[in-house]
């Protein structure tokens, strides 16, 4: 079946179902990655009952900040943003308060592991968990060479010592998606084409077994224990989309069971409906894929 084109505002990198303010809705990490969408960087609402979109106002934000969001994490009233306020090397966590209307400021997580953010996900402690996607930012050599030089953080509030972060796993390549359930947390890695499973246990990761073959993945997204998954399934298409938008890049959206360790694909697109497609969620049995560089989210049937 066709699915149907959502327009929300350029850049929809990420997104979140926010079902406790008002009716059920998505926020949009949108952030304009192509110079005919001029300056964009907003969290954008998409209502799923009147499915219109609304740029949600920020509050209350320091006059220093500089908003450029990619990854998003929604805990009860918290929204975790990471932005990119600063290249090459200033990229705080954004933490917000969440209402129906707006978003409240309440404050910005910068530490020394903070070099290369792109998705993060927080427990039930509190604690965030973040993948940094490259030991050096934007370095093409790693890229290139697919070298694994990416790794997991841990950053938690030490009371009047402010936040601290530590490096808990090393050695990924390319993650662009982080989650957990419970004890378990899921890593991304799109050179190692697998999510990678670990036991949070007390201050340490142990790794459990991988789930593989899930080629290009990106963002990661909870589906009750199942993982929901956007992946380019063609890197290279991706690489060229980025360039020129008149080039497809194709989309998988992969339901993978952690437990047996088995992938099922939910949608397979040549990347003429959408390109790029980034994350995906499913909210009453319609899939919704969001995408890294055009204006538009889809809607699918399953």
């Amino acid at each position: 079946a066709q699915g149907r084109k959502i327009y929300v505002g350029p850049g929809p990198e990420d997104m979140v179902l926010d079902s406790t303010h008002g009716n059920p809705r998505l926020l949009l990490s949108c952030a304009a990655r192509r110079d005919c969408y001029g300056d964009f960087n907003e969290i954008v609402a998409l209502d799923l009952i009147s499915e219109k979109p609304h740029v949600l106002p920020r509050m209350g934000e320091p006059d220093s900040l500089r908003f450029v969001p990619h990854g998003i994490f929604l805990k009860d009233d918290l929204l975790y943003v990471i932005s990119h306020e600063r290249e090459p090397d200033y990229h705080p966590i954004l933490l917000y308060r969440v209402s129906d209307s707006a978003l409240h400021f309440k404050e910005r997580i910068h530490t020394s592991f903070q070099h290369s953010p792109n998705a993060l996900c927080v427990n039930e402690k509190g604690q965030i968990y973040l993948v940094n996607d490259a030991g050096k930012r934007n370095s093409l050599l790693e890229k290139a060479l697919k070298l694994k030089r990416a790794s997991i953080v841990r950053i938690e509030r030490r009371g009047e010592a402010g936040w601290e972060a530590e490096v808990v796993a090393t050695g990924l390549g390319y993650p662009a998606g982080i989650n957990l359930q419970q004890d378990l947390l899921f890593a991304g890695d799109a050179v190692l084409n697998r999510i990678h499973v670990y036991r949070i246990n007390g201050d340490a990761l142990q790794a459990l077994p991988p789930i593989l073959k899930l080629k290009g993945n990106d963002n990661l997204r909870m589906y009750g224990k199942q993982i929901i998954l956007a992946a380019h399934s063609k890197p290279l298409r991706f690489v060229r989309h980025a360039r020129n938008p008149d080039v497809a890049s194709p989309v998988r959206v992969y339901l993978s069971d952690p437990e047996t360790g088995r992938s099922e694909v939910l949608y397979d697109g040549d990347g003429s409906e959408i390109s790029a497609g980034s994350t995906a969620l499913i909210y009453r049995d319609k899939l919704y894929i969001c995408q890294v560089f055009e204006d538009f989210i889809l809607k699918q049937p399953l």
